[in-house]
């Protein structure tokens, strides 16, 4: 995923747009996926309470508006700060710079959006995260989760290549020489 410009020439502009809208589908397909469970899981439990609600369109928008917004922090190299540590350390650190990134860009997409529908800019903010406090708090929390592992897959394409991590997860087991193990004798 990531290659000196000394190993190869720099890509051409259809190049790179064809593997943004590649990282672009990948990532809103897997916010779309986490979003819809949450999205369910919120409508069985009002449902329980005799609410019905299931906005599923808000997934799927919501998926694509935060992929592009994880695209722009990746074009702004948020995620450049840790490349030489513990890959522990770059997840962590993507997974809460992009929660702040997303959560500055949903405070400007809340006012524009309450702007267009009459709102003030504190009955906009009134509503991020559910309205509560503790609703914001636990939005904040379960986007730092929904973001760890994606932002592990990231890291982990930079260090093994993003085809051999694919393949290493989805087609077949590679042997790794990272460890070599002592055999073993048996009695």
């Amino acid at each position: 995923m990531v290659v000196s410009a000394s190993q190869s020439p720099k890509p051409s502009l259809r190049e790179r747009a064809e593997r943004e809208l590649k990282e672009l589908l990948w990532i809103t397909v897997y916010l779309f996926v986490v979003f819809s469970a949450l999205t369910f899981y919120k409508s069985a439990i009002l449902e329980a309470h005799g609410i019905r609600w299931l906005p599923w369109g808000f997934a799927l928008i919501k998926a694509v508006v935060l992929a592009k917004f994880i695209l722009i922090g990746r074009a702004l190299h948020l995620d450049a700060g840790h490349r030489t540590k513990p890959l522990i350390w770059q997840i962590v650190h993507n997974s809460i710079a992009f929660l702040i990134l997303v959560a500055g860009f949903t405070v400007i997409e809340e006012t524009v959006v309450g702007y267009i529908h009459g709102k003030t800019f504190w009955d906009s903010m009134a509503e991020i995260g559910g309205g509560t406090t503790e609703e914001l708090i636990a939005t904040a929390i379960i986007m730092f989760l929904v973001f760890v592992p994606l932002f592990a897959y990231l890291a982990l394409c930079e260090v093994m290549g993003d085809r051999a991590l694919f393949r290493t997860l989805f087609e077949e087991r590679l042997q790794f020489d990272v460890v070599r193990r002592p055999q073993q004798e048996t009695k």
